[in-house]
Order: C-alpha cells, then sequence, then structure tokens
C-alpha cells in the first residue's frame, strides 16, 4: 500500500515537470502541449497498457472534468475585452451556428443514408460532434500569437457550441425515450432561455462579487475565495438547469473588464466601484489552472477507449469531411480583413473534447433496451475516434502552418480574397 501511494505521489511530480516541458516545447514548435499530455493518458490508459482505468477515479474524473472547464472558461473570459467581443460576436455567432449545424449534417447523412444507422441516434452523434470543446480551445489560443479579435472569435465559438451541444443532444434523448421523431417540443425555447439565464447569473455573479472582494481581502487567508465564488456559481447555474461554463466565461469577461461598466448599475448592488484580481491573484490563478488542465488532458486521455477499426475509419473519414467544411465556412463567414494565417488558423481548431465523450457515455447508462444498447455503444466508439483525430489534426494543422515564415501555398489560393500575412 505505502509503495503504491509513494508510486503515484512520483508520478504526479513527473507529470507537472513533462507539463513544463510540453509548455516550453508548445512555444518553440508550436505542437499544442494538450496532444502529448493525451498521449500519456491513451499510453496508461486502457486502450494500450491499462496501468489506470477511468473507473479508478470514480466521481473525481467528473468532478475535475468540471473544476477543469469552469477554470479554462474562466482564464479565457478575463482576458477578452468589451471592444474586441463586440466587433466579433456577430461574425463568431454566425460562424458557430454554420459550422454547429454543417457537422452535425454531415454526421447524420453519413450515419443514416450511408451506413443505415437509425433516425435518433444519427441525430444524436450529429449533436454530440456539433460541439468544439472550450477546454481544449482555450489553452491551445492562449499560446498562440495571434489577434485578440481571433482569440475572442474562437473562445466564444466553443462555448456557443458547447451549449447547443448539450442542449440538443439531451433533446433529442429525451425524443429517444419517449419513442418520437419530432423534437421540436422537447427543445422549444430551452435554448435560448438557457444561453439568456447562464449570461445572468455569470453577469450577476461578477458584479455581486467585485462589490464585495475588498471586504473578503480583510479577512485572513482569503485568496483562494474567488475561485471558490466562481465554483458556487457553475454549481448554482448548473443545478438551476443552466450552463456552467457560460456562466464562468461571463464572469471572467466581466471581472477583467469591470471599469467598463456603468456607474449606474454598479450603484444598484450598493458599490461606488468595481475591484479587479491583484497581480499576485491573476499568477497564482494562472498556476493552478495549468496544474488542472494538466491532469484534466491526462484524464481525457484515459477516457478515450478506441473501438473497432471499422468505427475507427468512420471516425477518420467524419473529421476529414468536417475539417474541409469548416475550410468554406471559414472562407465565407470570416471577415476578410482577417489575415490569410489567422483565417486558416480559425478553420482549424475546432477540436472535440471531454463534453463530447461524456455525451456519447450518456445513453449507454440509460434504460433504451437492449438494441439501443448496441447502437450506443457504436456510436461511442465514433465519437472517441473523432475525439482523438480531431484534437490530432488540429495539432498537426497548427504544427504545419506556425512553423512557416509565410501561408502555405494552399492557405494563400484558398484564402486569397483575405488579407495577405506579412512575415
Amino acid at each position: 500500500m505505502e509503495h503504491q501511494i509513494a508510486t503515484s505521489v512520483l508520478s504526479v511530480g513527473l507529470l507537472v515537470f513533462v507539463a513544463h516541458f510540453f509548455t516550453a516545447l508548445f512555444e518553440r514548435t508550436k505542437v499544442p502541449d494538450v496532444l502529448p499530455l493525451i498521449i500519456i493518458g491513451i499510453i496508461i490508459g486502457p486502450t494500450a497498457f491499462n496501468i489506470v482505468d477511468e473507473s479508478n477515479f470514480g466521481n473525481l474524473g467528473s468532478i475535475l472534468s468540471a473544476i477543469a472547464l469552469a477554470l479554462m472558461l474562466f482564464e479565457g473570459g478575463s482576458h477578452l475585452t468589451f471592444e474586441t467581443l463586440r466587433s466579433t460576436l456577430r461574425d463568431c455567432v454566425l460562424l458557430s451556428i454554420f459550422t454547429f449545424f454543417a457537422t452535425a449534417g454531415i454526421t447524420f447523412s453519413l450515419l443514416y443514408f450511408v451506413l443505415q444507422q437509425e433516425l435518433l441516434p444519427a441525430l444524436y452523434v450529429g449533436a454530440v460532434l456539433g460541439s468544439i470543446s472550450p477546454a481544449v480551445v482555450v489553452p491551445i489560443v492562449r499560446g498562440l500569437k495571434i489577434s485578440e479579435i481571433t482569440k475572442s472569435t474562437l473562445v466564444v465559438e466553443s462555448a456557443i457550441s458547447d451549449v447547443l451541444s448539450i442542449v440538443l443532444a439531451l433533446s433529442i434523448l429525451k425524443a429517444f425515450q419517449a419513442g418520437g421523431t419530432t423534437l421540436g417540443h422537447f427543445i422549444g425555447t430551452n435554448l435560448i432561455a438557457t444561453m439568456a439565464m447562464s449570461v445572468m447569473v455569470g453577469f450577476g455573479g461578477a458584479i455581486v462579487w467585485s462589490t464585495i472582494l475588498e471586504k473578503i481581502r480583510k479577512f485572513p487567508n482569503t485568496i483562494f475565495t474567488s475561485l471558490a465564488f466562481l465554483f458556487i456559481l457553475y454549481g448554482l447555474s448548473e443545478v438551476l438547469g443552466y450552463n456552467g461554463p457560460v456562466t464562468t466565461l461571463i464572469f471572467g469577461l466581466i471581472l477583467a473588464n469591470s471599469k467598463k461598466i456603468p456607474l449606474d448599475i454598479i450603484q444598484r448592488f450598493g458599490a461606488d466601484r468595481l475591484i479587479e484580481f491583484t497581480s499576485i491573484e491573476k499568477t497564482l490563478f494562472s498556476e493552478i489552472i495549468f496544474l488542472v488542465k494538466t491532469f484534466f488532458f491526462v484524464y481525457l486521455g484515459i477516457s478515450i477507449k478506441f473501438g473497432q477499426i471499422y468505427f475507427m475509419s468512420i471516425g477518420l473519414i467524419l473529421t476529414i469531411i468536417i475539417y474541409g467544411s469548416r475550410l468554406f465556412l471559414v472562407k465565407f463567414l470570416t471577415p476578410k480583413e482577417t489575415s490569410q494565417r489567422e483565417a486558416a488558423l480559425i478553420a482549424f481548431i475546432i477540436p472535440k473534447g471531454l463534453a463530447a465523450a461524456v455525451l456519447a457515455e450518456i445513453p449507454i447508462h440509460m434504460d433504451l433496451g437492449d438494441q439501443a444498447h448496441l447502437l450506443f455503444l457504436d456510436v461511442q466508439s465514433i465519437v472517441y475516434a473523432v475525439i482523438f483525430f480531431s484534437i490530432l489534426l488540429t495539432a498537426i494543422l497548427i504544427y504545419t502552418e506556425e512553423n512557416r515564415n509565410t501561408p502555405s501555398s494552399f492557405i494563400k489560393k484558398f484564402f486569397s480574397n483575405f488579407k495577405a500575412t506579412t512575415s
């Protein structure tokens, strides 16, 4: 028992050092540091050597996932400004919605018309794979030298697609349980209400916390209370049926822009001004986010279970088609003032993540009947394959383009109507 504990502690220490090495490697080579962490998880997980299984984590795995998502979206929101958000929101929403439904449509068409899957499982896979993982996107974006507008586009788009995916996928499951094929009754205005209320919880929470933060600091050992309040907001939003990730994104955004909040809004909360985080607090938060991110992506690798070669092949084909369609969407929906290099990066950074993995597993634990259980096992194998190949393809494409002095000839030709990139 003592030997096992010692080995675990040793592994944690080595993993942290390795994660720092991967971060340094990212800065030099532009290979996203999330990829080698995921590969470590795959190697030690059931896919390869089966040293660690997802079940070994129990409920800690899902808790780690929620904490990581909350922290990384909080960090993503805290680096956005109202100006960049205002200038990108319209195009970002359009790109997000078109990408989501194009991905869902491509996935559904392949599964339903070509592979002859049943209607609702095919729709479900489409909704699951329509998401772009904020937990994967945010750390990649933070390490790239791109404009704040492009960062804002990618971070906000990932949050929007995450909400769309969760709401639509769970609505399709409800329709499947009810034995129906129409989704309108289940979806209704749920999507709009979820988004609006999530934004309100995040906004209200940020105003309240910024108002009382100075008073909180007068108590000893309170530097972690901001993160504790963040988790409270995330949990409250989820308990109320809203979207925790969007709430934390808005929380970080409002706190980062607290000086730009109109005074009359602040005074309604009984305060004369809002308080921002100190440099020490920001540094500590950054270190904590780094540690959580490290273990999250290793856990994600452990969670990915590869199925048969047949399903892996479907996943690879789907991934390639999805990325191909994304190129055309970026070409027509992204402002032409964007540089060719950044247009290419916007097209490439659409990886799937743990939200898709979790949604793929939910139907397996539901009482849907033996036939449906087998169908959703196939669904899970396809989703896991797309998660892996999408992260891998994102890493390869970023590495390829970022290690050139100028964009490739294909990118220059494809995005010829965009602003030329200067070296």
